[in-house]
């Protein structure tokens, strides 16, 4: 199969959709199949990194980046109409064949995909806002949502193969070995990690939160992110001696199942999390993971702190008491999931017999 992968990144949109979208190219590649990423010059992309993980990579044509006041605002985010973007991606690709055109873009619709149809694509639609109409072959959304089997029942042709949950999660081959990590491996430590760009400033508040306490029973690491904009604000604050402040971690998925508890967002490093049955405190770092955030804390599983807009350090500081005073009688690890990191493989079956 000859796949095209339209997806962007920037400071607004933030990191999740590229991350994700690597996980699949990378598994397409491993089986043999050819793949080209379509990517806007936008402020905070990460067109340079994909080609660093052996990716070829196609940048469409750099806009005037405004950020939109409102982060919902997500036909701001393409910067042109649909129409002019598909035509710019079309041109890009006069000289590259195709048969799959796969997108992760909240700003394209029926519209968009219509008109990449019209060259003879098939068309995978990566969503999870389940907002607007697609014309496509196969419609993914792995997270899980309540009721997630007929979230889109209205909004995709009934011929449309729909991917839905976190069976069918993207995530790194090295999620499903890491699932087996012994106890004796766990170290004394908190990992916390908000996404790429953290546009709530979650790393200030947490570290914040962390210099009003003397001590903690144990180590937090801070991972901010490659496109954080309050790096410089971070780099200057003083650590107390029980913090480790880092950009990113080259062996990130590893770090996360050798620790014993953790916070984060709850889109993708949540699905994450419970594959690898990792104990954490979540915050919704966007509005459109509040419903997931809430239906996983109905479980009992998980603690949530609420929406990002509205946390404080002092939200942490309580967070961290809480932790250290039951931080001996918390289970080192949750119940088994469904979630067993093959769902990479489980997505490129699904494509290959549609071809």
């Amino acid at each position: 199969m000859n796949v095209v992968i339209r997806v962007d990144a920037s400071n607004q949109i933030g990191t999740g959709h590229v991350m994700r979208c690597l996980v699949l190219a990378k598994k397409l590649l491993e089986r043999n199949h050819t793949v080209t990423m379509l990517s806007r010059e936008l402020k905070g992309n990460l067109i340079d990194y994909c080609r660093q993980q052996g990716m070829t990579v196609i940048a469409l044509p750099e806009i005037e980046d405004v950020v939109s006041p409102d982060r919902n605002d997500y036909q701001h985010w393409l910067g042109v109409s649909q129409e002019e973007d598909a035509k710019q991606c079309l041109t890009a690709l006069k000289k590259t064949p195709f048969d799959w055109v796969v997108f992760d873009h909240y700003a394209l619709d029926t519209q968009w995909q219509s008109l990449m149809k019209s060259q003879g694509a098939k068309i995978f639609a990566i969503d999870d806002l389940a907002n607007r109409q697609h014309n496509c072959e196969i419609l993914f959304d792995h997270n899980p949502w309540p009721d997630f089997e007929n979230r889109y029942h209205a909004l995709v042709p009934a011929s449309s193969q729909q991917l839905l949950g976190p069976t069918f999660a993207l995530l790194r081959d090295s999620f499903a070995s890491l699932r087996e990590t012994q106890k004796e491996d766990i170290k004394n430590q908190v990992i916390a990690f908000f996404s790429g760009t953290d546009p709530t400033g979650e790393c200030l508040k947490l570290l914040s939160a962390c210099q009003q306490i003397s001590s903690l029973p144990f180590r937090v690491v801070l991972v901010y992110g490659m496109s954080n904009p309050r790096e410089t604000e971070l780099l200057e604050k003083p650590l107390p001696a029980f913090v480790t402040l880092v950009k990113s971690l080259p062996d990130f998925e590893t770090e996360l199942a050798h620790s014993r508890y953790a916070f984060g967002g709850a889109g993708v490093s949540a699905i994450e999390r419970t594959c690898l049955r990792l104990p954490s405190t979540l915050v919704s770092v966007a509005e459109n993971q509040r419903e997931m955030a809430e239906h996983l804390t109905k479980s009992g599983l998980y603690r949530y702190l609420g929406v990002s807009d509205a946390t404080t350090a002092a939200y942490y500081t309580n967070e961290l008491a809480w932790l250290a005073e039951h931080w001996d009688s918390l289970p080192w690890r949750l119940p088994e999931s469904d979630i067993d990191g093959d769902g990479a493989n489980r997505v490129v079956d699904a494509m290959e017999a549609f071809s």
